[in-house]
């Protein structure tokens, strides 16, 4: 008999790739999976069912920025715990720091085993827009916190290098891979233009604008650029015949812009500690459609392509990017890469490999009660 598993998470489930693949999983190891989800855009059905996961919706006013999060955030925090009193759940699973607090009241009032996943290091995600009171605070809290979790999860081993002093029973490393799709578009045919693709959050410090601007004037080349974010204007400003921007792509749809590309774009600053230890899914996407990634030095990410040789490398710098995009040219490096890529989600990083130790560790923490 499964358990009824309560999630919580501080966005409207667009889906949320990560929290839509361990609300599947749970589901398909019969599992009752509720995602109580903040529709911070007020744009989503109050109720909705996902790959057998039920949605349960709760709104307030819009929270597009920092103010208007912190205003809306105490009734989030409010309807989420009298919905949660309301049913008879058996594990609450936070999502990221942002739910953490609340999941711990539940599972304090109730006597339910406490998931926490940490999708980021959330106190330095927040650290350039807040106050360094700010941080230090959550980074205390969350220590506090981790503490009574019965199951603790992460996405990179950077990341749980930080948590494990506070973890009773360890952490639980669930990376952000998907499984193999079974769809994808067949190879580009050679002699045509380099076709780049950025897709993920438009946001500071992951070099958008200065990749798009690096690349005017370059022949034989075009960028398309994916997602949403605080950047949406400015890269819209950008747009031209070489420079597209696609808006938001649905997950299935993503996938098959990706193959069919040549090169995804993944940089990211590491002087944002937070990025240092981030695990993006897009990495792992284009591994498992065969297509070469070009990331920057210093971080996870490019310890990940480093070790795996599915892409290439750099510090940035306009003159190293344009150097990278250059190499990139040459259809059979892409295809040593995208090979290399390929071969390493089929044997490692791959979504089966990721639920065995989701659903090793919901065993453990529901017996731990």
């Amino acid at each position: 008999m499964g358990a009824s598993v309560l999630m919580l998470v501080t966005n409207g489930f667009r889906p949320d790739p990560r929290v839509a693949k361990e609300a599947e999983a749970l589901a398909q190891d019969g599992h009752d999976v509720t995602v109580l989800a903040w529709d911070r855009e007020r744009s989503f059905p109050e109720r909705d069912e996902h790959r057998g996961a039920h949605i349960v919706r709760l709104r307030t006013g819009r929270a597009g920025s920092m103010l208007s999060f912190l205003v809306n955030y105490p009734l989030f925090f409010v309807r989420g715990l009298m919905a949660a009193l309301r049913r008879d759940d058996d594990i609450v699973h936070s999502h990221d720091f942002d739910t953490l607090p609340l999941g711990f009241l539940i599972s304090w009032m109730k006597r339910i085993p406490l998931v926490f996943d940490a999708h980021e290091n959330y106190a330095q995600m927040i650290a350039i827009d807040a106050p360094p009171a700010v941080p230090r605070l959550v980074l205390w809290l969350e220590g506090v916190l981790t503490r009574r979790a019965d199951l603790v999860i992460t996405v990179s081993e950077v990341h749980a290098a930080h948590m494990r002093p506070n973890a009773r029973h360890g952490v639980v490393l669930v990376e952000n891979c998907i499984n193999m799709p079974d769809d994808i578009p067949e190879p580009r045919p050679e002699g045509r233009e380099l076709r780049l693709l950025y897709v993920g959050t438009l946001e500071p410090m992951r070099y958008i604008l200065e990749s798009i601007d690096a690349i005017r004037g370059l022949g034989g080349c075009v960028y398309e650029l994916a997602g949403w974010g605080r950047l949406e204007e400015e890269v819209r400003k950008r747009t031209d015949g070489q420079v597209r921007f696609l808006g938001f792509l649905q997950h299935r749809d993503m996938l098959r812009k990706m193959a069919s590309s040549d090169v995804v774009i993944c940089l990211l600053d590491p002087s944002n500690q937070n990025y240092v230890g981030n695990s993006p899914t897009k990495i792992y996407e284009a591994m498992a459609v065969g297509v070469p990634v070009l990331t920057t030095g210093g971080t996870t990410s490019g310890d990940l392509v480093s070790r795996e040789g599915c892409g290439l490398v750099i510090d940035w710098s306009e003159e190293n990017y344009l150097r990278a995009i250059e190499a990139l040219r040459d259809p059979r490096r892409r295809q040593e890469f995208g090979r290399a890529g390929r071969a390493a989600a089929e044997r490692e990083y791959n979504w089966d490999n990721m639920k065995r130790r989701l659903l090793d560790g919901y065993r453990q923490a529901l017996r731990s009660r």
